[in-house]
């Protein structure tokens, strides 16, 4: 398999869009998991409350990194069509309010409001990782594959960072159900192995266009140690944990689950900051 060549040296210009990735992946795919954990049911209104939260101070620090940067053709070589920036921007300022409004509701005690302002917030998340996939289409092979790559990455964050909190409430407040982990434990598996399969499709199909950074330092994709830490630390590794994390949630020992996820964010976490890196050099979602 023959892939493009990047450099070894961080994209400092990235910077920025990397840290609104990470931050929209987290926030949109933390009120996609609240929303439906708070549908469902069996989770309590102050943990509901808190998510909604930091869901929306989240997307409130992406909305604010973004309304600070002028975009133009390219990202340091990385080839964008800046059109999309300006509705990615205003989808997460609509991701933010509706977070806002949800936890309000929920603390008031109006609870279709809350549910209604959640789904609200959750469709225009969707909007705006389809509107940043259409910002960084162009290098790629096409536009499902950077769509694919933030969705998959939206339901990581959003599943590690759902059920590790969940995981530390369900030990503070006591005689709580333990099936609501369990099941964002599965989530949580289920976004990883979606993950792994778009990385695979990814890695394999040729980019429509390789990023021309200003450098001259240059090392084959499948050389770079980086590649390897993002497939080991950021997907099988979190893999691994998520499935034992998962079956101490069936013996219910929550103590143990909740230590693995917590170990598993972290992993993810690094995971996605590899990967956006990675995307920006080499024009694979990663």
């Amino acid at each position: 398999m023959r892939l493009n060549r990047y450099t070894y040296d961080v994209n400092i210009e990235a910077l920025p869009y990397t840290l609104i990735l990470i931050l929209a992946e987290m926030s949109i795919g933390s009120l996609w998991l609240t929303l439906a954990s708070d549908l469902r049911g069996g989770v309590t209104r102050g943990f509901v409350l808190m998510m909604a939260l930091c869901a929306a101070t989240i997307a409130g620090l992406a909305w604010w990194t973004a309304a600070g940067l002028t975009v133009g053709a390219d990202v340091d070589g990385y080839a964008i069509s800046a059109r999309w920036f300006d509705p990615a921007r205003s989808a997460l300022l609509a991701v933010t309010g509706a977070g806002v409004i949800y936890a309000l509701a929920v603390f008031m005690g109006w609870d279709p409001l809350g549910k209604l302002a959640g789904l609200v917030g959750a469709i225009a998340g969707g909007l705006a990782i389809a509107f940043l996939a259409a910002m960084l289409a162009p290098p790629a092979w096409g536009y499902p594959a950077v769509l694919l790559g933030l969705t998959a990455g939206t339901l990581a964050m959003g599943g590690v960072s759902v059920s590790m909190v969940w995981g530390h409430w369900y030990l503070t407040e006591g005689a709580l159900p333990s099936w609501p982990l369990r099941d964002l434990a599965m989530v949580l598996l289920a976004g990883l192995v979606f993950q792994a399969v778009v990385v695979a499709v990814n890695l394999v199909v040729p980019v429509a266009q390789t990023p021309s950074p200003g450098t001259d330092v240059h090392v084959a994709l499948a050389a770079n140690p980086a590649l390897y830490l993002r497939i080991g630390v950021g997907i099988i590794f979190p893999l691994i944990l998520a499935a034992l994390a998962l079956a101490t949630t069936r013996s219910r020992s929550m103590q143990s689950a909740t230590g693995l996820l917590y170990i598993c964010m972290g992993a993810v976490f690094s995971g996605e900051v590899l990967a956006k890196g990675l995307m920006f050099m080499t024009g694979r979602p990663v």
